[in-house]
């Protein structure tokens, strides 16, 4: 038995010692808490890959893009940090799903994908929308009227599972947006299907340069609304401990409005 030990003439331990006791537990309750953030936060970073995909992922953005700040703030806050390295989209997918990188930043959920990647919940929609040449009489309203038409779309995006599978559609891939956009302004193709905001970017940054872009415009309702989802690398043993944490991560940026915060930027207002 030590002197602190020693109680007193009442029989308890001194109230320094009891106040001692008390703070010795509270630290042991808030590092048991805090010690697989602070053990992942001094882990190396996660690496991930993004594509050339303006305004939501791409090199020279603010914070790599809308959806790069998303990904990193939510993984930040689960306690683990990020590293975005940005490629073509066909060699971002294939290193994410081989495991040379750990996830990927932004991405559709298809069947084919969920074999080799593991998804979050998503923190954002995309719009998708048939773009046309001015003076086209009848635009597409739904998938079944796209047979017969070619159709730019992104080489090596896959969409939804309905619209691949659909052999009756004539799919015109093209390895960025804005080829896509001057093959259908130049009538190599009759339509292209594209998210609204990335169409509105392109054309803000390159409608100087290709004025034949001008006469584009957008069918009335989006074509298909698409999840947009964070995934990790099914060869990661953590993944689903990455995933769950990120999700719940999220969930309390939906609670605290720093992820609708994130979202409210000039590049996503609606047009």
């Amino acid at each position: 038995m030590t002197l602190c030990d020693l109680p007193t003439a009442t029989g308890r331990r001194p109230l320094w010692r009891r106040w001692l006791l008390g703070l010795a537990l509270l630290l042991a309750l808030g590092s048991s808490r805090a010690g697989p953030e602070v053990s992942t936060l001094m882990a190396p970073p996660l690496r991930l890959v993004a594509n050339h995909w303006e305004p939501y992922t791409g090199q020279g953005l603010p914070y790599g893009g809308v959806a790069g700040r998303v990904v990193q703030a939510a993984l930040l806050r689960a306690g683990y940090r990020s590293e975005i390295t940005v490629m073509p989209w066909a060699r971002a997918l294939t290193t994410a799903a081989q495991g040379q990188a750990d996830g990927i930043v932004a991405i559709w959920s298809t069947e084919e994908r969920r074999v080799a990647l593991l998804f979050s919940e998503a923190y954002l929609h995309n719009e998708l929308s048939l773009f046309h040449r001015a003076g086209l009489r009848s635009v597409p309203q739904s998938l079944a009227e796209l047979r017969g038409y070619s159709v730019g779309v992104g080489r090596g995006y896959d969409y939804s599972d309905e619209f691949l599978r659909d052999q009756r559609v004539q799919k015109e891939p093209a390895v960025a947006v804005l080829p896509n956009l001057l093959k259908l302004a130049r009538g190599r193709v009759d339509l292209v299907l594209e998210d609204r905001r990335i169409v509105a970017y392109q054309l803000s940054q390159h409608g100087r340069d290709y004025p034949e872009l001008q006469q584009l415009q957008a069918a009335p309702e989006p074509l298909m609304r698409l999840p947009l989802h964070f995934a990790i690398s099914r060869q990661r043993a953590d993944a689903a401990e990455i995933i769950e944490r990120f999700n719940r991560a999220l969930e309390a940026m939906r609670r605290d409005g720093s992820l609708e915060q994130m979202l409210a930027v000039p590049q996503l207002a609606a047009r």
